[in-house]
């Protein structure tokens, strides 16, 4: 058994959780793929994934197993220089993308695939480096502190309250807001930290909300970073918590690409 084109393909399997899919990236008939995938499992006297109704689902061992095959996988290809060179995977929310990583991204000058993701992407091999939050659970991974963001009201200059440099949580009571949807963690800050205020509309993403407001649906809370519209300002909420912004990388193996690109990204 060849055991990197066996890492390969239980990597593959763990992506896609179908052996018909995985199968045919591999080039494997669906058999063939399965037998393999329980030598494999044999082998390790682990089993590596269990069928929930009609899905399927990697155990704790898969998980494990999934994420020392990428990162394997990885080591091996930057082993080969002679081969091309594969994109660097990143992973962070749309609104860091679009207001916090431009120039450090502009500065890679290398290959980048952006995905939407956070320290998770990382703990499970799927992406090389992301940029969020801090997560709770930081076993296994590497932490390095970037941006600490705050959060602001944006409303019309001619508002009442646009005269105050600074406001309180008290001054949001009764306003129409644009806010994320009810699952969403933004959302759950705000139901939890402001007084009672109406619901003017619901949107998903920084962009999406910043463009309500500027057709007049309603003020909203967003994080400092974002642009504040033309004829609005921003005026700070001291008392709603800050976001702190984490470079987050592997502590087993750093790709050289995901390194230069925390370094960047620190010292920007």
């Amino acid at each position: 058994m060849n055991s990197l084109d066996t890492l390969k393909a239980f990597r593959i399997f763990a992506d896609t959780l179908n052996f018909t899919h995985a199968a045919e990236q591999l080039h494997l008939s669906q058999p063939a793929l399965h037998t393999k995938i329980q030598e494999l499992a044999r082998s390790l006297n682990s089993q590596l994934y269990v069928k929930q109704g009609r899905q399927l689902q990697l155990t704790v061992q898969g998980q494990k197993l999934a994420v020392f095959a990428r990162e394997m996988e990885a080591r091996f290809h930057d082993f080969r220089q002679d081969q091309p060179q594969q994109p660097l995977r990143m992973a962070a929310g749309q609104g860091a993308y679009m207001y916090l990583l431009g120039p450090a991204l502009k500065k890679l000058k290398e290959p980048v695939q952006l995905l939407l993701g956070d320290a998770e992407s990382v703990r499970t091999g799927h992406a090389h480096l992301a940029v969020g939050p801090r997560p709770h659970d930081t076993a296994h991974l590497e932490i390095h502190p970037f941006r600490e963001v705050g959060q602001v009201l944006l409303l019309p200059k001619d508002h009442p309250l646009s005269k105050k440099r600074r406001l309180q949580l008290v001054d949001c009571q009764d306003l129409q807001l644009v806010v994320p949807p009810a699952d969403r963690p933004q959302r759950k800050l705000l139901d939890s930290a402001l007084p009672p205020f109406q619901v003017a509309a619901e949107a998903i993403g920084w962009e999406l909300t910043l463009h309500f407001v500027s057709l007049g649906m309603g003020l909203a809370v967003v994080n400092s970073f974002c642009p504040t519209p033309k004829g609005f300002v921003a005026r700070p909420l001291p008392q709603l918590p800050t976001v702190h912004y984490q470079v987050i990388l592997p502590r087993a193996y750093v790709r050289p690409t995901a390194r230069k690109m925390a370094q960047l990204l620190l010292k920007a």
